[in-house]
């Protein structure tokens, strides 16, 4: 993508969301105001992931809307639909809306901040924890740096193990990106107890601007690849 075409995004993104905002002031927005990945299972496509950013009062709010299916001999084997918003204000997250179908399975979180501590409501589970938890949603680099994280689908609280793997080329709209490695491990916190194995096993990818450009992981069997298409 050509420098002019950069700079012009840039100004149409900031003067859509008024100016100096939120969202310039956060690591990981694109100019653009949106990511769309490729979701692979074994090299072959099984979804798409969509983040956009837009900023409403002064608070940037972040939108995941991820659908994935899985079939064999023409056949539905598993199916995976989710819908978040995130809201930050400050760099904090103050608000997060998750509903999620795993596999007809309905998961639900709701989560605000409300006199220094963030309450997540999420699917039979309840946590009050400090405001400046990161959820699990890869798109902000910082969660790369926090020692704990809280998951989108159950609202489940995680130690984390961040070890930086150096550079690595992905691709991106199919071109070579120049990117950061990351390999995380959650472990899962129960009744104030750390679990002894990891219930998270990702690899993330960031370019120069720290913006996500690919994640890997392996879940219900299956090795995922999310590419990034712009």
């Amino acid at each position: 993508m050509i420098r002019e075409f950069l700079c012009a995004s840039a100004l149409l993104f900031a003067a859509a969301i008024g100016g100096a905002s939120t969202a310039a002031a956060m690591q990981g927005v694109p100019p653009e105001g949106s990511m769309l990945f490729s979701v692979r299972k074994s090299g072959s496509e099984v979804g798409t992931h969509r983040i956009s950013f837009t900023e409403r009062d002064g608070a940037l709010v972040v939108e995941t809307d991820s659908k994935l299916q899985l079939r064999l001999a023409f056949v539905t084997v598993y199916r995976y639909v989710q819908r978040t918003r995130e809201t930050w204000r400050d760099g904090v997250l103050v608000a997060i809306e998750s509903d999620i179908d795993d596999n007809g399975t309905p998961f639900r979180l709701r989560g605000a901040a409300k006199d220094g501590v963030l309450r997540l409501d999420g699917h039979q589970e309840l946590h009050v924890v400090p405001v400046g938890i990161k959820p699990l949603s890869y798109w902000n680099i910082a969660v790369m740096r926090a020692p704990r994280g809280f998951d989108v689908q159950w609202g489940s609280l995680a130690d984390l193990a961040v070890e930086p793997r150096g550079p690595e080329t992905r691709q991106v709209a199919g071109k070579p990106v120049e990117a950061r490695r990351y390999a995380m491990r959650g472990y899962e916190i129960r009744k104030g107890e750390r679990q002894k194995q990891p219930w998270l096993n990702l690899d993330a990818w960031y370019d120069r601007e720290d913006r996500l450009v690919g994640l890997a992981f392996h879940y219900r069997g299956f090795d995922f690849d999310y590419i990034r298409q712009q």
